[in-house]
This record gives structure tokens, C-alpha cells and sequence, in this order.
């Protein structure tokens, strides 16, 4: 079995795909697929990301006409979700306009950018967190705004922070999180590494407040490292995503750019199978010509090494340092002199915020430490 044939048995509950169907596609086969998921699921006893789907399916439901004692609740599930995902754009309106004052520049990511731009409504996607994007020479001046407002980093802060990372988590007295980028990718650190996604987002408003958000295409792009097998986001998750986009913006999706920035970016065999899902279980319309042209393309040897090292059984203890590897090849192979210059070991140095070189096998231990703890747990 080669890996395109392995990374394509990504599980799929046979009820989710259901769900999928009910939520997303139109006339007989969304009822259907209804009905048949009733047989099977109780809903009243379900797991917490067929919960989540719930909006979603009250709002095709009702489309179509469905006349169904369920839809009561689903449409208690659907109101109470409108009502938070309301609660949340105000306070990332709030945050954005501090952004605005602060002459920062902003792109929404993932999550929040979808509900915002790419459901129909603010209330059918379900919201955990904030991601925002920075440019990356504003990286630090937005750090110490977020800090200013009483969102507080969660880890350390290392001195080069914005040359071996692309994201810091924070969080607010509230619990709630803001994942601060300075770039979409983890494997890109340049400063210029970005611009074409800036030069080609879109603008759109929250509460009054400018900000961008990802083009189409370039979110369907950006989609492709939640479907590896190690990412810990669902598939049903972003199936329900990528189709959402393909329904509401099908006729913007740029497909020769898609796969010139797979090929870019070494996203060629996530992209395969993100379009190959999406196809088998949801009819996507995406061209044949697409499909026929990913095959004719060859998946590079670094992403066949990193699927098979990734995906194979590690030592529990060290396990997590084989992704900061494989993240600091991308980034040593994406150009980036900063990293020529550096070896991993210096490397760990920078992203664990250590002050001494001899710190990092130390760290290193007492990582696989609590890894080998929580395994037991």
C-alpha cells in the first residue's frame, strides 16, 4: 500500500458521513441521509462533534421543509450557539478595534475567519478560539498589545521567538484563547514568506471593524494540514468546512493556484485527499480536470519521508520532538539562513525559550517525562 492508498483510510464513522450529508447536500439525498442517521444515532446521545454539526443540520433541515419532532432540539442547539458565537464576535470586535488604533493590520484565520466570512450565518459554526493573523514585522508590537489588554502568553516568550515559531496562544482571566499568528504556516519563517495570501485576502467587517480574511481558494489551501493523520482536528470537521466554502464560493475557487501552492508549500498529498473526500462523500463540485491534473503529480520524497515517520510508532517519551524535526526541515528546506546557521539542537533552544544550549537535552526529558505521565493517566 503506498501512502496516497494509507493516508486516503482516514477514518470516517459511517454516522458522521451521514451527518455530513443531512447538513450539506440538497433534496433527496440530504433527506435520506437524514432518515438514516435517525435509524442509527440517538440524539439525545451523540458525541460532541456530531453536537456540534447540529446548527447546521436544523438550518438544511428547515430549508428543505422537514417536518420532524427532532428539529426541536436542534434548534435549541442552533439558538444557543447563535447566541455565543454572538457573544464572541462582539468581544473580537472589541479586540480588533484595539488592533485598529494600534495601526496593526489583521487577517482572521480558521474558525472564526469561516463563520465570519463563509457560513451563511454567524451561528453555524462552532467557535473555541480566536486566530489572528499579523504581519510579521508587527509580530511583537501585537505580543505586547494582547498584553496590554489582559491576555496573557501562555509559555515562554524566546528572544528570536518570530524566526522558529508562527503562532503564540494566549489567554484571557475568562479562558478564553487568541492564537496569534505572524504566519499561516509553520514551516515558512521569512518576513515576505506571507504577502501573496495578504496581496490576494479579502476585506471584510466585524462589529464595524475592517479586517481580512483568506481568499477561497487560499482557506481551502490553508484546510490541507488538518488532514493529516497526526493533526488532531477531525475529518468531519474539515469536510464540513471545505465543502461550506466550495457551496458558498465554488465559482471564486482558483484551482490552477490551488495546486501550484500545494506544490509550493509540499501540501500535494493532504490536497489529494481533501479533494478526493470531498468528492466521495459529499459530490463536491470540484473538476475532473483538477483531479486528473493532482495525479499527474508526484509526491515529493520529503512529504513521503515525513508521513512515514510521522505515522509510525514512536518512543512515547521522545515522540514529540519527531514533528519539531520534521517542522525545522520544512523550515531549513522553505530557505530561511537564519536556520542554515542553526542546528536542531539550537533550534529546540529558540522554540522551548531556553537561555543555555545545555538546556535542551534536560528539557527534552523532562518533556517525554509528562508525555509518558499523561499516556498513564
Amino acid at each position: 500500500m503506498n501512502i496516497y492508498q494509507s493516508l486516503n483510510k482516514i477514518e470516517l464513522t459511517s454516522e458522521h458521513q451521514l451527518l455530513l450529508q443531512a447538513s450539506l447536500l440538497q433534496g433527496q439525498k440530504a433527506l435520506q441521509a437524514w432518515q438514516q442517521w435517525k435509524e442509527v444515532v440517538d440524539i439525545e446521545d451523540h458525541d460532541a462533534e456530531s453536537f456540534h454539526l447540529f446548527p447546521l443540520l436544523y438550518q438544511n433541515l428547515s430549508a428543505h421543509q422537514v417536518d420532524d419532532p427532532h428539529l426541536v432540539r436542534l434548534k435549541g442547539v442552533y439558538r444557543r450557539q447563535w447566541c455565543e458565537n454572538q457573544l464572541l464576535f462582539s468581544k473580537l470586535g472589541v479586540i480588533l478595534k484595539s488592533f485598529q488604533e494600534a495601526g496593526l493590520k489583521t487577517m482572521l484565520l480558521k474558525a472564526v475567519a469561516l463563520a465570519s466570512q463563509y457560513y451563511s450565518e454567524k451561528g453555524l459554526r462552532y467557535l473555541s478560539e480566536f486566530d489572528i493573523l499579523v504581519p510579521t514585522t508587527d509580530a511583537l508590537k501585537a505580543i505586547r498589545l494582547l498584553e496590554q489588554l489582559d491576555w496573557q502568553p501562555k509559555g515562554k516568550l524566546p528572544e528570536n521567538l518570530t524566526s522558529v515559531s508562527h503562532i503564540l496562544r494566549f489567554e484571557n482571566p475568562e479562558g478564553q484563547v487568541i492564537n496569534l499568528h505572524w504566519h499561516i504556516f509553520w514551516s515558512c519563517f521569512q518576513d515576505d514568506a506571507d504577502n501573496e495570501f495578504w496581496q490576494d485576502s479579502l476585506l471584510t467587517q466585524v462589529r464595524d471593524v475592517s479586517t481580512y480574511v483568506l481568499n477561497p481558494t487560499d482557506h481551502l489551501l490553508a484546510l490541507c494540514v488538518q488532514v493529516y493523520p497526526w493533526n488532531p482536528v477531525l475529518p468531519i470537521y474539515w469536510l464540513t468546512d471545505a465543502m461550506t466554502i466550495l457551496n458558498s464560493s465554488s465559482a471564486e475557487i482558483d484551482w490552477h493556484r490551488l495546486i501550484r501552492m500545494a506544490h509550493t508549500y509540499q501540501l500535494v498529498l493532504p490536497l489529494k485527499i481533501l479533494l478526493t473526500k470531498l468528492q466521495e462523500c459529499l459530490d463536491a463540485p470540484i473538476p475532473i480536470s483538477t483531479l486528473e491534473t493532482l495525479e499527474t503529480i508526484n509526491i515529493s520524497g520529503f512529504e513521503q519521508r515525513e508521513y512515514k515517520v510521522l505515522t509510525t510508532k514512536s518512543l512515547p517519551m521522545f515522540g514529540s520532538l519527531t514533528p519539531r524535526y520534521f517542522q525545522y526541515l520544512r523550515a531549513v528546506k522553505n530557505v530561511n539562513s537564519r536556520f542554515k546557521l542553526l542546528e536542531f539542537t539550537r533550534y529546540l533552544q529558540y522554540v522551548w525559550g531556553l537561555d543555555h544550549l545545555w538546556q535542551v537535552p534536560y528539557h527534552a526529558t523532562f518533556l517525554g517525562i509528562k508525555r509518558i505521565r499523561a499516556l498513564h493517566i
